[in-house]
């Protein structure tokens, strides 16, 4: 079916070149050349009227959907932008009736017992100290795990490889 298409989509293009070919030749003849043209010139003007008047409707279609969708979203975008203001309102208002006061609270409280254990002789200092100290604590027995473990691992490795030494001459002793 495609071979028998495709033979005949070749059939009619050599009839289109030889009727083209022998309109040439008789338009030669007969002097028809200057009729030719015009025909053609009209043909052509006639082609390019349909195709203008196809680009304004387009044009002027595409300016009705602009205006359509301009109609329907600035609704949209107004609802947008008194809800961003409600909400920024909003957020402004717990800011200050409920946020503000309680870090206020707060941070007086933690300023009071800052004070407080200054004066009563636990500073920030003497804890600054302890941390120092713990931490100091914890690397040193890190560092000892670490020894611990590096030992155990060159003990194994040395066991081992007097197992490897002692198997060795007893296989050459036998031999």
């Amino acid at each position: 079916m495609l071979a028998s298409k495709k033979n005949l989509i070749i059939a009619g293009a050599v009839v289109a070149t030889l009727l083209i070919i022998g309109f040439v030749v008789v338009a030669t003849l007969f002097s028809w050349w200057p009729v030719v043209v015009d025909i053609t010139l009209v043909f052509a003007a006639v082609a390019s009227l349909i195709l203008l008047s196809a680009l304004i409707y387009a044009v002027f279609s595409l300016t009705r959907t602009v205006l359509r969708i301009r109609d329907e979203i600035m609704p949209a975008l107004d609802s947008l932008k008194s809800t961003a203001s409600t909400v920024r309102e909003t957020a402004r208002t717990a800011s200050s009736f409920g946020v503000q006061p309680a870090v206020r609270t707060a941070s007086a409280v933690l300023g009071g017992g800052q004070i407080a254990s200054v004066i009563l002789g636990r500073g920030q200092a003497r804890s600054r100290s302890e941390k120092r100290q713990r931490r100091r604590q914890e690397l040193e027995r890190e560092m000892e795990r670490e020894e611990r473990l590096e030992m155990e691992q060159t003990g194994l490795t040395l066991e081992a490889g007097t197992l490897e030494a002692g198997t060795l001459e007893e296989h050459n002793g036998h031999r």
